[in-house]
């Protein structure tokens, strides 16, 4: 705030004139017109072409027909015809059949020649705007489609009240026909009688609403709820109304095929209107029914046959218009068994069952692997894609056999071909040769056929010995090729053994360095040294108690105990959450956060201050609310000076009313001394002025200080206008405080930024409340021109609803006449005004202060001080401060 009011002042101050500046508040009328626009349907028209009303082709996919024959034997005739086409067959009981096909032309919009149900046809020149439309219908005014000599054309919503009047003519001021945004239209170019040449009746902009007018609120904003011919907001005026839910307004250049539709919404695929003109480049727009498998798609273009988008007339599409996919060039399907030779197929024979007749039932020549046995070609068997070298059909399609060569899996062991027999890995019968069959194979040294391994020749067909698997002599044990140091049985044919040197997991043994030490890597058990083993590892570990205790002197990591690991050391910490973060439960000291641990702990926004557990921070100590601080002023991070005494009073309560220094930071202005009122409904008021009713003090606007009084006694007080200007802008709210104890309550700061510029003034509506709790509408107004208040009128508040009469006969505007000259914000006779300054006998823009209107605990004045209708006396009745907060 300190900052944005400094920049604001210093712009100010930089660009003051002698110029009048006067801010007004208005409270604004909101006018919303609805214009309802309907679609044109036609009905008629070819078979083919765009949809009337969503320029969507309707189209329609090749028929076949296949005339049916008699029971006795003929050649069978086949008819292949469009849609428009029509077959009649007549089928006799004797040996011919009879077919009659008659075919009728459809007419064909877009060929140049007018056929049935056209009205014209200019072949290529039909369309959207032409004289002949794409349904080969007359262009006519009210088809909505703008066309030759037509201006305009919204369809159903052409009338000589919109925007395109009834002949196809934009409605344009001049022309005789109020359309939108035309206050009138009498037809002349007459300027001077009750309609203008703007077409905006003559007392438009006067801020009241005539007869003739359908608003009035006196400025030239166009875009608000009334325009400046003083019509209410409508779609098709040419300015856009967020009021009332416009988007867009071109006003007669809006049309459902243009940018900004008749209903003044922007134009967007899915409205459900072709937008076809302007920046649009729709095919086709069916609203809700776009998307895939429309006719039209979600990007508002036709559904046609390639695209990928199977549409309502397709069979199929993927996506491209090939032959021989599936999916021919028409979008119809291709398939095996119709008998006929599609792209791709070696023939058709209408899948008659039959395998070998030279055509499968796949529209394939036969072939081994097809799946269909063909003895004529010698195959003895075909199990297509289960074929193999190893089942019951080989690839070549012949029956599996021992002694072919291929090994038939789960029926032969083997299968070498020529090459089985005795001595040889595959016998004779396709089973392998083992060991104990008595026949000594390929690899084995012996083959006694017995299951004795004391002779000399074991039962795996090996020469006895160690290493041969079988434990002999004084073997302790013996493996085999398993035989391995670190395995169950050592090269030696030993047991694995802890302290052998060989690390064996079959001895459940970890490691084994061949020592009893108990201190290095390796424990006398063979086990790998570990933390909580009970031994320390040197080099490795601080300590070792071999137990899971963390809170005693050795950590289950087998680390030394410190603070910040995490667990409390019992008789040593208080706490270890086991991070260094101070602002948790427990500090980096291992003790719970305290506002004497001399650290910024806990919830406190400096170091043993603030965060509403500790007392509040001092001036340039860091802060996180403003009530951290003393001075309630938390700025960027840190307590400074209070800005007012609303600061003041969040920062301490407790504050009794006084006078105390604040920095709001006005460009120019050290910081100053202010007198607060703390405990005036809920406390925290700054006060700029203060009067006593006696002659010759201040008016509330001037810029003269007046520093010795004690406001809160009710003395003389003031501050100059830059800083009355400053606490306005950082105030929500203003009070006045009589001296008998009853207020008046203001929901706006008493004065805006203009206060610093000469000549300046300002009224507006406001909501007041006295301290009982009576509340009111009124308006607030005040004026800084010496000139302006040489006789009161500086300052004043006056009663709701606006235009009242005064006893002048005059009217009030936003509550105030300012008709007086000499007393700007002051009604005559003083009427309708809670608060008002007025000098009767002197015309020296000193301050008056009384109430007129009372409102519940907040008096009038007493008439026996004088009156506006009387000659009163020099001075006011009232004695009050004003403050804001």
């Amino acid at each position: 705030m300190r900052l944005i009011f400094g920049l604001t002042t210093c712009a100010y101050l930089t660009a003051c004139s002698d110029s009048t500046a006067v801010t007004t508040d208005t409270a604004n009328t909101d006018t919303t017109t609805e214009s309802t626009t309907s679609q044109q349907t036609t009905t008629g028209g070819p078979t083919t072409g765009p949809d009337p009303t969503t320029g969507v082709p309707t189209t329609s996919l090749p028929t076949t027909t296949s005339p049916t024959s008699t029971t006795t034997s003929t050649d069978t005739t086949e008819t292949t015809a469009p849609l428009t086409t029509t077959d009649s067959t007549t089928t006799t009981d004797g040996d011919t059949d009879t077919t009659t096909t008659t075919t009728g032309p459809v007419a064909e919009c877009g060929n140049g020649v007018v056929e049935d149900g056209e009205i014209c046809d200019d072949g290529p020149e039909n369309g959207p705007g032409k004289a002949c439309n794409a349904e080969c219908q007359a262009n006519a005014c009210g088809d909505g489609d703008v066309g030759p000599g037509e201006e305009c054309d919204d369809g159903a919503g052409n009338g000589d009240m919109n925007s395109c009047k009834a002949d196809c003519s934009d409605n344009v001021c001049g022309d005789g026909a109020v359309g939108p945004g035309e206050g009138c239209d009498d037809g002349n170019d007459v300027d001077g009688d009750d309609c203008t040449n703007a077409c905006a009746p003559a007392t438009c902009g006067d801020a009241v609403v005539a007869a003739t007018e359908e608003c009035d609120d006196g400025n030239a904003d166009n875009t608000d709820l009334c325009t400046d011919t003083c019509t209410n907001a409508a779609c098709s005026d040419g300015f856009v109304q967020a009021g009332v839910g416009e988007e867009c307004d071109d006003g007669n250049d809006n049309a459902d095929d243009a940018d900004c539709t008749t209903t003044c919404k922007a134009a967007t695929c899915g409205d459900g209107h072709v937008w076809s003109s302007g920046s649009g480049a729709e095919e086709c727009d069916l609203g809700a029914e776009n998307g895939p498998g429309k006719a039209c798609n979600a990007g508002c273009q036709l559904n046609v046959c390639g695209d990928g988008d199977q549409g309502p007339e397709e069979a199929c599409d993927d996506g491209n218009l090939d032959d021989g996919d599936g999916c021919n060039a028409l979008c119809g399907l291709e398939e095996c068994g119709n008998e006929v030779l599609d792209f791709g197929e070696e023939c058709d024979d209408g899948a008659n069952g039959d395998p070998d007749d030279g055509c499968t039932d796949n529209c394939a020549f036969p072939d081994c692997g097809d799946g269909f046995e063909q003895p004529s070609l010698g195959e003895q068997c075909d199990l297509g894609a289960n074929n193999s070298d190893a089942g019951a059909c080989t690839l070549s399609c012949l029956d599996a056999t021992c002694g072919d060569g291929l090994t038939h899996a789960n029926v032969e062991q083997c299968d070498d071909g020529a090459n089985n027999g005795p001595g040889q890995a595959c016998k004779a019968d396709c089973t392998a040769n083992f060991c104990g069959d008595g026949d000594v194979g390929p690899g084995e040294a012996c083959d006694d056929a017995n299951q004795s391994n004391n002779d000399a020749c074991t039962n795996v067909c090996k020469f006895a010995t160690c290493g041969d698997g079988f434990e002999q002599g004084s073997e302790q044990c013996d493996l085999g090729d398993l035989n391995d140091n670190v395995g169950e049985c050592t090269l030696a044919c030993n047991l694995p053994d802890c302290g052998d040197g060989f690390v064996q997991p079959s001895n459940l043994e970890e490691c084994d360095d061949s020592n009893m030490s108990n201190t290095d890597a390796c424990l006398d058990t063979c086990k790998a040294a570990d933390c909580g083993d009970g031994f320390v590892w040197a080099d490795n570990e601080q300590c070792d108690d071999g137990n899971q205790i963390e809170t005693d002197d050795c950590l289950n990591s087998c680390t030394n105990p410190s603070c910040g690991d995490g667990f409390v050391w019992a008789g040593h910490e208080q706490c270890d959450d086991g991070n260094q973060n101070d602002s948790d439960t427990c500090t980096h000291l291992c003790k719970p956060p305290a506002c004497d641990d001399g650290i910024q702990s806990g919830a406190e926004a400096d170091v043993d201050c603030g965060g509403g557990t500790c007392a509040k921070c001092p001036v340039n100590d860091s802060c996180v609310n403003p009530s951290d601080c003393t001075t309630g002023n938390c700025a960027l991070g840190v307590c400074a000076p209070a800005q007012s005494c609303k600061q003041l009073h969040t920062g301490d309560p407790s504050l009794p009313s006084g006078k105390y220094t604040i920095d709001p930071g006005f460009p120019g202005v050290p910081p100053f001394e202010v007198w607060c009122d703390m405990t005036t409904d809920g406390g925290g008021w700054t006060i700029f002025h203060a009067v006593t009713g006696a002659n010759n003090e201040r008016a509330l606007v001037t810029n003269t200080e007046n520093l010795g009084g004690n406001p809160l006694n009710f003395q003389a007080y003031s501050v100059n206008q830059i800083k009355k200007a400053g606490l306005s802008l950082i105030s929500s709210e203003t009070i006045f405080v009589r001296n008998n104890g009853t207020w008046l309550r203001v929901n706006k700061p008493a004065f805006n930024q203009n206060l610093i510029q000469p000549d300046a003034s300002w009224k507006g509506p406001v909501t007041i409340t006295a301290n009982n709790g009576a509340t009111a509408q009124a308006f607030m107004g005040w004026a800084n021109l010496p000139a302006k208040v040489a006789k009161g009128g500086d300052f004043g508040i006056t009663s709701t609803p606006d235009g009242q009469v005064s006893c002048q006969n005059k009217t009030t505007t936003l509550g105030f006449t300012n008709e007086t000259p000499d007393a700007l914000m002051l009604n005559g006779c003083c009427d309708f005004h809670y608060l008002y300054s007025y000098s009767a006998v002197n015309a020296d823009a000193d301050a008056g202060y009384d109430a007129k209107l009372p409102l519940g605990s907040w008096a009038a004045t007493p008439e026996a001080a004088g009156n506006c209708e009387l000659t009163r006396p020099e001075g006011g009745s009232l004695v009050f401060y004003a403050a804001m907060r």
